[in-house]
């Protein structure tokens, strides 16, 4: 059709003719424009999908690190703040796993599932997407009766968060609405008078906090720093930590809150005047970056860092120059899951060309501006936190599937499912998940190579060899509802220092003197003073 159409008006008697060379042209140039506009992809937007039952998602793909106090209430606007790489891969496996289950046969066999995807970029700020989420046809009627005027909303997956959590899940909360959570590990989450229908799929703070306190026990290390990030999160993995070493030999010498004011110089200055030489971080991967990064501008050397599962995994540290002379990192993560076909799909979704300006008319919060982002970007940055996504959206799926009495092979479409009938459900990860991986990296200032065989002996030197034994029997247990995935993960990061074995290898002979109340310490040989040791 296009040929003959450019046939019949660009000739006649088989020549073009001058008049109307410039006609034709700009057909064709017209032409083109719309046929190239047509090869876009139509559906635009990532942020949302059509379905029978609708899912929805708070993920934090930018982040707010420095929110300002405003005279009124006022929303903000995500896009234009700094860009998180490894949230935005949760935000896609999401749609991945929302897009296998619509393809399966067996789970949700014939309904399908859609999604409401929000940027959850501000602890504060970002209240008009939950609000949508919560609203029927613009309106919320908090005091309608159920399940009359509820949303289409079935369940929430997010949000990253403990403070982001808080500050929504009682929204949620009124109606039932399950919020399964892939991040949120603060223990308050666990009462369920307050929180009925919060569920997650990471392991909350104490797991972590007594894999921490086991490492530092095997190691014999007695004289510790605790940096945490100045939020629900860090504060919870701080109290946690200090009811854990009640009773012990670890004496908590320096503890201090970090957020985007704090003068790490002074931090570090502190921790050198108490000759403290194992430093737990406590934070997430903003926090720890800003962190480390002063520490290696600040000359801060051999030391022993113990990073909790929110950054031990983080890839672009590594890459830091100098990162090699600030010591050891011992990292306490989930394993890195591998899930098929995830790849297959960011190389599917990242290889078509999207519409400009598709995603303008969504609300607000529902732009991403990373259209030109490579597949290799996406899936070679942390992979923390992403299977607990993906166990949170199979978790939801499967409660549906049994709501609608779907194991005959079709689902009964006549049943009327709403939130609150599966919100208590387990119905994620039947089979238990518990295993421990050791990985070793040796890093220099300009490469990174990982070992195998013989040359992992680099960074062995000074670590027992039933370090993972013993690491074994200090799997984590969890008692919450869908979280059944446990493990331990340890990355060794330097070769400039080997771990010390014992207190008795690092101890000094003129000890820091300190009065008891200035530490916190399990226990204590003197009433009233003790001669510390770094360890």
């Amino acid at each position: 059709m296009r040929s003959y159409f450019m046939f019949h008006i660009g000739m006649v008697n088989g020549s073009f003719t001058s008049t109307m060379k410039p006609f034709f042209i700009s057909l064709l140039l017209l032409e083109s424009f719309l046929h190239e506009s047509a090869q876009c992809t139509v559906q635009g937007s990532e942020f949302h999908l059509e379905g029978d039952y609708l899912l929805a998602g708070l993920f934090d793909i930018h982040h707010d690190s420095s929110p300002v106090v405003q005279d009124r209430p006022e929303a903000i606007n995500c896009s234009s703040k700094p860009f998180i790489h490894s949230s935005y891969r949760r935000f896609q496996l999401m749609r991945f796993s929302v897009e296998e289950i619509n393809n399966s046969t067996d789970l949700l066999p014939n309904v399908s599932l859609g999604y409401e995807i929000f940027d959850h970029c501000s602890d504060i700020h970002s209240f008009p997407g939950i609000l949508k989420l919560l609203s029927v046809d613009g309106l919320i009627q908090p005091w309608a009766e159920p399940p009359k005027n509820l949303s289409k909303v079935m369940a929430v997956v997010g949000t990253h968060t403990s403070t982001q959590a808080l500050t929504v899940a009682p929204l949620f909360m009124m109606d039932l609405i399950p919020m399964v959570s892939y991040g949120a590990a603060s223990s308050v989450f666990s009462r369920k008078q307050n929180f009925p229908s919060f569920l997650r799929t990471v392991h909350p703070n104490k797991d972590v906090i007594e894999v921490i306190v086991n490492i530092i026990q095997h190691f014999n290390w007695s004289w510790v720093a605790f940096l945490h990030i100045d939020d629900d999160y860090g504060n919870d993995g701080r109290e946690l930590f200090i009811k854990k070493i009640d009773g012990t030999e670890i004496c908590l010498g320096y503890t201090k809150g970090l957020d985007q004011h704090t003068n790490y110089s002074q931090v570090f200055r502190q921790i050198e005047a108490h000759q403290i030489n194992a430093i737990i971080v406590f934070a997430p991967e903003w926090t720890a970056e800003a962190l480390i990064k002063s520490a290696i501008q600040q000359n801060v050397t051999n030391k022993v860092w113990i990073a909790g599962d929110a950054w031990s995994l983080n890839k672009e540290l590594p890459k830091e120059k100098g990162i090699h002379n600030i010591g050891t990192i011992l990292g306490v993560s989930e394993p890195k899951v591998t899930i098929p076909g995830f790849s297959d799909f960011i190389h599917h979704s990242k290889g078509q060309t999207h519409c400009e300006n598709a995603e303008q008319s969504m609300f607000c919060n529902q732009v991403c501006n990373c259209s030109s982002l490579k597949p290799e970007e996406i899936l070679n940055v942390d992979p923390s936190f992403n299977f607990p996504v993906y166990a949170a959206v199979h978790a939801i799926a499967h409660a549906l599937h049994n709501t609608l009495q779907c194991d005959s092979g079709r689902c009964n479409r006549s049943i009327t499912a709403y939130p609150y009938m599966f919100s208590g459900t387990k119905a994620v990860t039947h089979r238990r998940l518990a295993f421990i991986t050791f990985t070793q990296t040796c890093i220099s200032s300009s490469t990174t190579a990982k070992f195998s065989g013989r040359q992992r002996k680099c960074l062995l030197h000074g670590v027992p060899k039933n370090v993972m034994k013993d690491l074994k029997k200090s799997q984590m247990e969890s008692t919450d509802a869908v979280s059944n995935v446990k493990s331990v993960r340890m990355a060794l990061i330097s070769t400039k220092q080997g771990i010390p074995t014992s207190a008795s290898t690092v101890r000094t002979q003129n000890g820091l003197q300190q009065e008891a109340h200035h530490v916190i310490c399990g226990s204590w040989s003197s009433s009233h003073s003790q001669t510390l040791v770094p360890y």
